[in-house]
């Protein structure tokens, strides 16, 4: 399981349930990444939520940084 990556995803609408779903690059997260905001910004329930991207590295769960120190939120157009 090494370098593997997930998007974590969490809205408040219905359940405020967290969504994960496995990626395998960072293209990959960005595209999943952007149609996830493009649904919640057309579901007049969604209020609010927060996602974002994680890489499996030393047995554990951690947020994404590239080498520049930039998250998935500073790479989205």
């Amino acid at each position: 399981m090494t370098n593997s990556k997930r998007i974590w995803y969490a809205d408040r609408v219905p359940t405020n349930k967290m969504l994960y779903v496995n990626v395998k690059s960072i293209k990959e997260a960005i595209f999943v990444i952007k149609i996830l905001i493009k649904r919640d910004l057309n579901d007049d329930r969604i209020t609010d939520n927060a996602m974002g991207l994680e890489i499996y590295e030393n047995d554990e769960w951690s947020e994404y940084y590239n080498d520049e120190g930039e998250s998935i939120d500073d790479l989205l157009d």
